[in-house]
């Protein structure tokens, strides 16, 4: 007869015959799958079973105990979620594509169980987590971005607080940006005719409304001969490299990291990225996302004639600009009225996104900032998502509205993309006036 045992008893016990008699394999990655057999015959030799468990349930979770993320293991890499947050030992929510969340019934064993597989993730990009560095950043190489923190930054009896963010560059294109309400037709094509004829602009909005997710597939319309370098810190979002059938890269495109270093002077940082790219002839220039002194280099990258496009945490059109001002006075802190002319040319169109009440992403407004001779900032909303409801129903939140244009480019942008080689059959289709369509 079968011996019962709980889990938790039966894991210590079959780790200790592992270190006993096959150590190797735990050292050794290439050999972990040996250990599902040997973790099968430690079982048979000795007749154990879980209530609730059937024997290869037993084999997997001990398995994802011993070399892999606990209960985490099968929600890492998921098509469906986009992130997971790990508030404490006991308390695990999953929020999915839809922005809907899920609390996860199942947790860690202890606070310091939570820590140390954690710790087991971070160690995938070199990084550490411990009492003397309580906080951590890394990323796992399928496109999973990790923010961790540890007491005595949050209570002991928690263990640790965690935001694990899965990417799906691939997923979304233009169509998709369509048919699920992002934007309009025409809004994306504005954006795509801005982004190919030298336009540059700054995509605004929290976390989750979709910045990157707008960038990555907006960029997608670049044509294969124009040359693309992209620049990210920790983990890659953009996915722009195009292959043909026999696996030939078609496009142009060099992707690039940021490397953080425990020594400041091995750091290879987004403004060094940003700076090394004008040496590589590019056609567009992509920062991922503007959120330090990087800012003052894709400043004067745009201002020097480079077409700079990037994703900045702010509101619509002053405050992004606001936020821009204020990231380039880290660099060069000059007179703060001159920093915002140089955010409002370097970045004439600001697009808002941003993620309603019912958890639809909407582009909310598209607007121009025009530089008057006497230097004031003017914005023009060439387009823009008006709410026309906002309920809660039956406890669930119900948004409704249409998408307008209520207003044309200058001929400041008009000219500019002329001479920059729009088709002028093209460009007429966003000189016409508006309607509202719904959304």
């Amino acid at each position: 007869m079968a011996k019962r045992i709980d889990f938790w008893s039966l894991l210590r016990l079959t780790q200790e015959y592992i270190s006993r008699h096959y150590a190797a394999a735990l050292i050794d990655q290439e050999k972990n799958p040996q250990l599902k057999a040997y973790i099968d015959k430690y079982l048979r030799d000795n007749d154990y079973a879980v209530d609730g468990y059937t024997s290869a349930q037993i084999i997997d979770s001990i398995y994802r105990e011993m070399c892999e993320y606990s209960i985490l293991t099968p929600f890492l890499g998921s098509p469906d979620l986009e992130e997971i947050n790990v508030n404490g030992w006991d308390d695990i929510a999953l929020t999915m594509l839809d922005g809907s969340i899920i609390k996860l019934k199942e947790h860690f064993q202890s606070p310091q169980h939570a820590v140390d597989i954690i710790k087991r993730l971070l160690h995938h990009s070199g990084m550490i987590i411990d009492n003397a560095t309580p906080m951590a950043q890394g990323h796992l190489p399928n496109n999973t971005r990790i923010t961790a923190l540890k007491e005595p930054v949050v209570d002991e009896d928690r263990g640790v607080a965690v935001s694990i963010r899965l990417l799906h560059p691939a997923r979304v294109n233009l169509r998709n940006l369509i048919e699920t309400g992002f934007a309009t037709e025409e809004m994306t094509a504005f954006l795509c005719m801005c982004i190919r004829y030298g336009v540059p602009f700054v995509v605004a909005g929290a976390t989750s409304s979709g910045k990157t997710t707008l960038l990555n597939a907006i960029m997608t319309s670049i044509p294969d001969n124009k040359r693309v370098f992209t620049i990210e810190s920790g983990s890659r979002e953009l996915a722009l490299v195009r292959r043909d059938t026999q696996g030939n890269v078609v496009n142009n495109v060099v992707h690039t990291l940021s490397r953080p270093s425990d020594n400041p002077a091995y750091d290879i940082t987004q403004e060094d990225l940003v700076v090394a790219s004008l040496r590589f002839n590019p056609d567009i220039v992509c920062v991922g996302e503007m959120r330090n002194e990087e800012c003052y280099a894709a400043v004067e990258a745009s201002l020097t004639g480079h077409t700079v496009v990037s994703t900045v945490h702010a509101g619509p059109g002053p405050a992004a600009h606001m936020r821009i001002a204020l990231l380039c006075q880290k660099r060069f802190p000059i007179d703060f009225n001159t920093s915002l002319i140089q955010a409002g040319q370097a970045f004439p169109l600001v697009v808002y996104a941003h993620k309603l009440e019912d958890n639809r992403r909407k582009i909310m407004d598209i607007s121009e900032c025009v530089i008057t001779p006497s230097g004031e900032r003017e914005y023009r909303c060439l387009y823009g998502y008006r709410i026309t409801k906002n309920t809660v129903e039956n406890g669930e939140f119900v948004v409704d509205g249409y998408f307008d244009k209520p207003n044309i480019m200058s001929e400041s942008l008009k000219r500019r993309l002329i001479q920059y080689g729009v088709p002028q059959d093209e460009l007429a289709v966003f000189l016409r006036a508006g309607k509202g369509d719904p959304a």
